[in-house]
């Protein structure tokens, strides 16, 4: 696993993924802080388009949008992190990017969700081309 600490939105790449959860409101998939609520900021049809994906295919690694992938890091919004979650959107997603180059936001941890040890062990299966960042 590649890290490196970059601008999501900046830095040159053809995937972005978004961490997300399986919550959906109103249709709408729940996209209210950190990365998930930048990117429903810089495409306001984001979560309307993610919540149709969430109802009709469940929570999974959807290109919702060209080069804009979400990558589900828990089921519900006022759930933690899961480590099965990321595992599962992990093999997704290098199904999904193949060998492009793709930048995955380091899932943000509270308190009660897993350490990074336990996350990072999720990752480790990424190849090089998928660039686990700390969004700046």
């Amino acid at each position: 696993m590649i890290e490196k600490v970059c601008n999501l939105w900046i830095e040159s790449a053809d995937y972005r993924c978004v961490p997300t959860t399986g919550a959906v409101t109103n249709g709408e998939a729940i996209m209210d802080s950190g990365i998930a609520l930048e990117a429903a900021q810089k495409y306001p049809s984001l979560p309307a388009d993610l919540g149709r994906l969430l109802t009709s295919r469940g929570n999974h690694v959807h290109e919702v949008r060209p080069g804009v992938v979400s990558f589900p890091v828990k089921q519900y919004a006022w759930q933690g992190v899961t480590t099965p979650i990321v595992a599962r959107s992990v093999q997704e997603l290098i199904t999904l990017v193949g060998d492009a180059k793709t930048l995955l936001v380091r899932p943000e941890l509270g308190e009660s969700d897993p350490s990074w040890d336990e996350v990072a062990a999720a990752l480790a299966p990424l190849p090089d081309n998928v660039i686990v960042i700390q969004h700046q």
